[in-house]
């Protein structure tokens, strides 16, 4: 599920103002933040849950990069690549096994899984 939301304030209530440009004859679009008034692009973030099925190189005989590999509950399939260090501190930290319940949260710079404690 894709979310948008506000990178200064994390509201995700936005105004879309269409604004026209008379001399090159087109119109472009900005965005307001309903709390803050920021004015810019909002941050689009995915955000998932799913269940853990594991790690793995990328790249067979390399270190890294490493696909945390996942399965949402409607059965697809998703899988996140990063750093060995990054899942191998993130896995160890949360004490994931294969089956538990996470919560994978993505936006355009950083990732961030937690583990659903049913």
């Amino acid at each position: 599920m894709q979310i948008t939301t506000c990178p200064k304030c994390g509201c995700k209530s936005f105004l879309e103002k269409l604004i026209s440009d008379l001399v090159l004859n087109t119109c472009r679009s900005t965005y307001i933040c309903k709390d803050c008034g920021f004015q810019g692009s909002p941050l689009v973030i995915e955000q998932y849950e799913g269940t853990f099925l594991g790690i793995k190189s990328s790249v067979p005989g390399f270190i890294g990069p490493w696909e945390i590999k996942t399965r949402l509950d409607n059965g697809e399939k998703k899988v996140i690549e990063v750093l060995w260090e990054d899942a191998r501190d993130c896995i160890k930290s949360l004490k994931l096994k294969k089956g538990d319940k996470i919560k994978i949260t993505i936006d355009e710079k950083l990732w961030c899984l937690e583990k659903i404690l049913l």
